[in-house]
């Protein structure tokens, strides 16, 4: 169960990844958008076209992930209780598992791709960015 759980959350956070590019920025920079993120870090237009560049590759790949997390979802829906072995219930996980680990690696590599992209003040600044936003998080949940 906790892995369908998994798939129809993965599947809603990429949901509109195909057709909207902002949704790719917000999940790759925490929610930051890239206007945010150009005026806070003064990113110079070069940096701006290679990051634009980035998101538009993790659109693509998000697209991807979702119609194979949508596909994986279906089967599940519709597979024949009365037959489901242990074989299947491996296959269906592996799936999922697979769908999610190409999900953290196309975000991480984003991430990724967008730090190398700063100079040493930018990262310190976004560094502080991201730490101050990780502490917001935390305060909202409780923690």
């Amino acid at each position: 169960m906790k892995k369908f759980s998994s798939i129809v959350l993965l599947t809603a956070a990429l949901a509109g990844f195909a057709s909207a590019p902002v949704y790719a920025q917000d999940a790759a920079f925490g929610g930051a958008r890239l206007e945010t993120l150009t005026e806070q870090l003064k990113l110079t237009n070069d940096q701006q076209l290679k990051i634009k560049a980035l998101l538009e590759n993790y659109a693509k790949e998000a697209a991807v992930i979702r119609d194979g997390l949508i596909a994986a979802q279906e089967s599940i829906r519709r597979v024949n209780l009365a037959r489901l072995g242990d074989a299947d219930v491996k296959r269906l996980s592996r799936e999922a598992g697979r769908l999610s680990s190409e999900h953290t690696a196309a975000l991480l590599n984003t991430q990724r791709g967008f730090y190398a992209l700063l100079d040493k003040g930018q990262k310190q600044a976004y560094n502080k960015m991201r730490a101050e936003a990780l502490e917001a998080a935390a305060i909202m949940n409780g923690k």
